[in-house]
């Protein structure tokens, strides 16, 4: 007889479990932010520099992980194999005997096979209200912007004025100048004189009922113009805002540590900057035109104005958003895949390569171009070195 899989009830067991599992297996880390935080457990104690290795708790997929400085990542089977370099058959034993299950009668055992199936069916509906309220808030945070216009009026610079005007002006020095990329696709922009920069914002953990942890914000990030760009998925519905923070007097971005942020579900979701030569949406086009795609707005509006209209203009956020962007839609023809240069960065090189491969999957012909001077083309529009 074929042996019983009981990986699903294991793995959900775990996931019930997660914040034990992380003290059995990561004693060093602590909680922060729904993710149990600490260093690397492969790496030799003097080399533990930074804690990158992070632990989903809560608010996510219990029990995935990643390490953003090596990339490893995984679920909370894999977890177990990685903290204890193992392979999954060893990992898969040692938690059928951390959770005590060897041990369990048939009806204890039933009983965790009916409580996974529960949990499974919880945890689906958690991360269906999780993903619709992110939605939300992406959309919220788009309209909560102003539309502006961005196409210039004959013989004139255009009737800019206020957080359009600092957009105009950023761009344009950036040397990539919005107005003159032809098919602008400029309703995906909106505008906003204050927009709070989240990262910024000061949180404490306080008592609810029951005495249930929560965090509450007591205090907001500070505020600066904004760019508000509205990222669509396949069928064209807005599932993230893309924000960029601008200087409220110079043409650069906010002096901020990430003056570029996402909120809602970006993962799958593109921003167009421009239509190509049909002047159709992408999720509405028919005729199939050539693609250019890259991390950022920059580096592909830079791309945009040299070109004049020949090609879709889309920009992913960045690398992993480019592996899920969907390019295998008709009005897709060839790919121009405009990369950053991440020089000596292992990790970037690792989601370059997965979005390449994602890219030619679609079955499209795919070029890869960068930049001979600085990081990207937007290095190249400047003249930086």
């Amino acid at each position: 007889m074929k042996p019983r899989n009981d990986l699903p009830e294991i793995k959900l067991a775990l996931q019930a479990r997660i914040a034990d599992l992380c003290r059995q297996l990561l004693p060093e880390g602590r909680m922060e932010g729904g993710q149990w935080v600490c260093h690397n457990p492969q790496y030799a104690v003097n080399a533990r520099a930074d804690r990158t290795f992070k632990v989903r708790i809560s608010g996510g997929v219990a029990g995935a992980w990643i390490d953003w400085r090596s990339g490893d990542k995984g679920d909370v089977i894999g977890l177990i194999a990685f903290c204890n370099r193992s392979n999954m058959g060893d990992a898969m034993k040692w938690a059928r005997d951390w959770l005590g299950i060897s041990r369990m009668d048939a009806a204890t055992r039933s009983r965790l096979q009916r409580d996974a199936a529960t949990m499974r069916q919880r945890a689906e509906d958690d991360d269906a209200r999780m993903r619709a309220d992110k939605i939300k808030a992406g959309q919220a945070l788009f309209n909560a912007a102003r539309p502006g216009n961005l196409l210039p009026t004959p013989n004139t610079d255009g009737p800019w004025h206020g957080p359009e005007a600092l957009a105009i002006n950023y761009f344009s020095a950036r040397g990539c100048p919005l107005q003159d990329i032809p098919d602008l696709a400029y309703s995906n922009f909106r505008f906003s004189e204050a927009t709070e920069w989240w990262k910024g914002a000061k949180w404490e953990k306080r008592q609810g009922q029951g005495g249930q942890p929560y965090m509450a914000k007591v205090e907001p990030g500070p505020c600066f113009p904004a760019i508000h760009s509205a990222m669509r998925n396949r069928s064209g519905a807005l599932t993230a805002c893309h924000v960029t923070w601008l200087d409220p007097i110079r043409p650069v971005k906010a002096g901020v540590t990430k003056p570029k942020l996402m909120r809602g579900i970006a993962q799958g979701a593109v921003i167009e900057l421009a239509t190509g030569p049909e002047g159709v949406a992408f999720w509405q086009a028919e005729a199939a035109h050539p693609l250019v795609i890259g991390e950022g707005l920059e580096t592909v509006a830079s791309i945009g104005v040299a070109i004049d209209g020949k090609a879709r203009l889309w920009a992913a956020g960045s690398l992993s958003g480019i592996a899920n962007a969907p390019v295998d839609l008709d009005c897709i023809g060839s790919i121009i895949f405009a990369r950053d240069n991440n020089d000596g960065n292992a990790q970037a090189q690792r989601q370059f390569n997965a979005a390449l491969e994602w890219l030619e999957a679609s079955g499209r012909p795919v070029t890869v171009i960068a930049s001979h001077v600085g990081d990207d083309f937007n290095d190249l529009a400047q003249g930086e070195d």
